[in-house]
């Protein structure tokens, strides 16, 4: 599994999601369980606001992305807003993601290539200790997914 996908929430109602990407269903799987997890530690009824980073994330595997549509449609009930951040640098995987923000059929589901962008966009449903934590999220350095070691030849 890869360790660089993460889903928690720090503050409020600001559900931080960051991926180096997935090669399967099962890490999409892992994810969404920790992103169960982070839900339900909200009271029951209380939306989250959801951040993305898919700058760094590549072409998901077909099932790892039919499992993603899936788990993201089946909590929209409990998103208030949802911005996911990619890079213009990997269109085949913006392509991708576009499909999926479309596919879940949650009109408050967007994706921007814009930092500032996504944080305005966010900040409007956001209280001033989330719009803080947005900040610094989309500011940490990601650190980048281990690679196997080079052989000499």
């Amino acid at each position: 599994m890869c360790p660089v996908n993460t889903a928690e929430i720090r503050v409020g109602r600001l559900l931080e999601i960051r991926t180096l990407g997935y090669r399967s269903a099962a890490e999409v799987a892992a994810l969404f369980k920790d992103v169960g997890k982070a839900l339900a530690g909200l009271p029951e009824g209380v939306q989250v606001v959801t951040v993305t980073d898919w700058r760094y994330c590549p072409v998901m595997s077909e099932d790892a992305a039919a499992y993603a549509l899936t788990s993201m449609t089946k909590n929209n009930p409990r998103v208030l807003r949802s911005g996911a951040v990619a890079s213009r640098s990997a269109p085949v995987a913006v392509l991708q993601f576009l499909r999926l923000v479309r596919q879940s059929k949650l009109d408050s589901r967007r994706l921007f290539f814009d930092q500032e962008e996504v944080t305005a966009w966010l900040a409007e449903v956001l209280t001033p200790a989330e719009r803080m934590r947005l900040t610094e999220f989309l500011n940490e350095p990601v650190a980048a997914a281990p690679r196997p070691a080079s052989r000499r030849v």
